[in-house]
């Protein structure tokens, strides 16, 4: 059953009563066509804020153990996820990229918006980390525009990082910036030379930090160039030796 439709206005009319989210850009948003859309990520919010403000269908890939929940509040939740365009995806390791990207080219080769989180997780601290370059990729291989979307407010009304509805009160706004064509980026990268050879490493590095500026040139984060899973890992990694000498 594919809910969406009928749960989008439903949500966005319950946001707007409690926290009466705001929106700006909305005139950037393709109105139909193949579309990507690259979101900062800095708590749960993102998920169901940004989609209701942006008019148009969002697919979205997620791991697939968000399917695996056992009984019947798993089987509920893996059929709402499903009904609601989210897409089970193996990303562990090489394999998992690869699938990722396969599920992503499907989605937009259909002529539908794709959503991403470029930073891959939830930033730690509220600030931005380095993208990575699965939607570049998805872009240049579909042809694709990246809409930059950046999500400001939504950290700070966090109750905590488990939390899943904001704060009451809390100020959220979605600004929509003009969509990259990440092909063009390329060329230009090149100096506007023609080529119909694959983008090396470097230059899917120096495209996603192309879209990551565009992102906090949106949200005004402090940018911070490593990894926030890397990130994550050493905190981590510090408070389990900070308790160990407890």
């Amino acid at each position: 059953m594919h809910l969406y439709p009928a749960l989008q206005p439903i949500v966005k009319f319950l946001l707007r009563i409690v926290w009466r989210p705001t929106v700006s850009g909305l005139e950037n948003v393709p109105s139909s066509g193949r579309m990507i859309m690259a979101c900062n990520h800095v708590s749960a919010f993102e998920t169901y804020v940004v989609p209701c403000m942006i008019p148009r269908e969002i697919h979205w890939l997620g791991k697939d153990s968000l399917f695996k929940g056992k009984g019947l509040p798993g089987k509920f939740f893996a059929w709402l996820m499903r009904s609601v365009n989210v897409i089970p995806v193996d990303r562990s390791g090489q394999a998992g990229a690869s699938a990722a990207l396969n599920a992503g080219i499907a989605v937009l080769e259909g002529e539908h918006a794709l959503g991403v989180f470029p930073e891959g997780t939830r930033s730690p601290d509220g600030r931005m980390y380095r993208g990575k370059t699965g939607a570049v990729r998805l872009a240049l291989a579909t042809g694709a525009p990246i809409l930059p979307v950046a999500e400001i407010g939504a950290f700070e009304a966090q109750r905590s990082k488990k939390s899943i509805l904001p704060k009451l009160g809390a100020s959220l706004h979605t600004t929509i910036g003009p969509t990259l064509d990440m092909r063009a980026e390329l060329a230009g990268l090149r100096g506007g030379a023609s080529s119909n050879s694959p983008a090396s490493r470097d230059e899917l590095r120096a495209l996603a930090r192309i879209l990551m500026e565009a992102i906090r040139d949106l949200s005004g984060q402090e940018y911070v160039d490593e990894y926030a899973s890397e990130v994550k890992k050493s905190l981590k990694a510090s408070r389990a030796k900070a308790h160990e000498r407890v």
